[in-house]
């Protein structure tokens, strides 16, 4: 309790400590039990050699102000990256489908029930848009998170959407 982000991604682990670098599988095992973090991706800069700096960010909805980043922050309105960007993802429950639109990528994932159930590719890497249903021959989706992979492997994530 009174936890609201985790490390989805820490380029210190990746570059020293040959550790898997990134913990969203745990962010999806939380979120079918109903517990909520947003998702950071961040550098440490331990060893100031380049090797672990500038690997990981967050992007925040923000003006250039203290107040509105961390207002940003508070309120989910940002998304973690290493590379891709994310320009719009959002659900239509109307239509019941899920939309990412983002820079050029070779993956597009939906995460809704603790793995990647629905996966969007492309060889030469220029996804742009995606669109998932909501629909699903289990019943509905407690959660929707999204996971866009570049052509050089590269991640972005999105904050999980809780519905309805």
């Amino acid at each position: 309790e009174g936890v609201a982000f985790t490390e989805v991604y820490n380029a210190v682990s990746e570059a020293h400590n040959s550790l898997r670098a990134y913990s969203d599988y745990f962010v999806d095992v939380c979120a079918n039990a109903g517990i909520y973090y947003q998702l950071l991706a961040t550098d440490d800069a331990h060893f100031y050699d380049g090797s672990d700096s500038c690997k990981g960010w967050v992007m925040v909805n923000a003006e250039n102000n203290i107040n509105d980043i961390l207002k940003s922050l508070e309120e989910g309105a940002f998304y973690s990256s290493c590379g891709p960007e994310i320009y719009d993802f959002y659900v239509d429950e109307e239509n019941e489908k899920v939309v990412i639109d983002c820079s050029p990528a070779s993956k597009i994932r939906l995460h809704c029930d603790g793995h990647p159930t629905n996966i969007k590719r492309s060889a030469e890497g220029d996804l742009t848009h995606a669109e998932f249903s909501l629909k699903h021959w289990a019943g509905p989706y407690p959660y929707v998170r999204i996971t866009v992979i570049d052509k050089d492997g590269k991640y972005a994530w999105t904050n999980p959407i809780f519905l309805k």
